[in-house]
C-alpha cells in the first residue's frame, strides 16, 4: 500500500427477529412464521434483489466473469480458477456457479468529488453463511464488504449496544481502500445509508417469511 493510499474497516450489525408477530391481533396465531438462517442467507444470495437495496442503485447488468468468456463457459469454473483470476480473499469460498458473479452497477451518488452517475464493477461471491462483495469505484476506490447472518451475540449495532431481542443479525464488514484524501467521503456514504439497506433486507426477510407461513409453509 502507497503513502497515499488510505483504509478503513466498519462493522454495523443488525438483529433479525427470530419469529414473526400476526397482523391479525389473534392470540393463537401469535407468531405467524419464522425466520431461518437458510432463509436469511438465500435472500443475500438474490444478486437482483441485493445490487437494488442500495438507495443510489439505478441499474445494473451482467458481466462475464472473465473478458472475453460467455456465461456458459463462466458457468463452469470451478472455485480455484476463480479464486487465481479474482484474486480472492482466503476465507471467502464460493458456494455456487459460477464461483464469482460479476456486475456493472450505475449508482447516482450527488457528491463534490465524482459526477451524478458512478459506474462500478462489482464482484459478488455466495458464500456459505452469506456474501462477498467487492466494488471497483471510479478514482481507484475499492471495498469488500462480508455480509454476514450469524447466531446474534448481544453485541453492538452502528457502535452502540442493542438489546439481545434475535437469535439472528444481519452483519455488514466492510474494508474500505482508496486515497487518504476520499476515506472520509467513502466512510460517509457508508455511515449514511447502512441503515436503511440493513432495513431493507431485513424487511424483506419478515415479508418472505410471513408468505411462507401463509402458503403452508413451515
Amino acid at each position: 500500500m502507497s503513502f497515499f493510499t488510505g483504509k478503513t474497516k466498519l462493522v454495523n450489525s443488525t438483529p433479525i427477529p427470530s419469529s414473526i408477530s400476526s397482523s391479525t391481533g389473534d392470540a393463537a396465531a401469535a407468531t405467524a412464521g419464522k425466520i431461518t438462517k437458510e432463509a436469511a442467507i438465500a435472500l443475500l444470495h438474490d444478486h437482483d434483489f441485493f445490487l437494488k437495496t442500495d438507495p443510489h442503485h439505478v441499474s445494473h447488468r451482467t458481466l462475464a466473469p472473465v473478458a472475453g468468456e460467455d456465461e456458459k463457459e463462466s458457468s463452469g469454473m470451478d472455485a480455484a480458477t476463480a479464486r487465481q483470476i479474482h484474486q480472492l480473499p482466503r476465507d471467502v469460498e464460493p458456494v455456487s456457479r459460477p464461483p464469482v458473479r460479476v456486475y456493472e452497477v450505475v449508482d447516482h451518488v450527488p457528491n463534490p468529488v465524482w459526477s451524478s452517475s458512478v459506474v462500478s464493477k462489482e464482484e459478488l461471491v455466495n458464500v456459505k453463511d452469506g456474501l462477498f462483495v467487492r466494488i471497483r469505484s471510479p478514482l481507484s476506490v475499492v471495498m469488500e464488504t462480508r455480509w454476514i447472518v450469524r447466531e446474534r451475540k448481544g453485541g453492538k449495532s452502528g457502535g452502540e449496544e442493542e438489546e439481545d431481542d434475535g437469535e439472528l443479525e444481519l452483519v455488514e464488514d466492510c474494508e474500505i481502500v482508496c486515497s487518504k484524501l476520499l476515506v472520509g467521503i467513502v466512510k460517509g456514504q457508508v455511515d449514511n445509508n447502512w441503515e436503511g439497506i440493513h432495513a431493507r433486507i431485513v424487511a424483506r426477510m419478515v415479508e418472505d417469511a410471513k408468505k411462507k407461513k401463509e402458503n403452508g409453509g413451515a
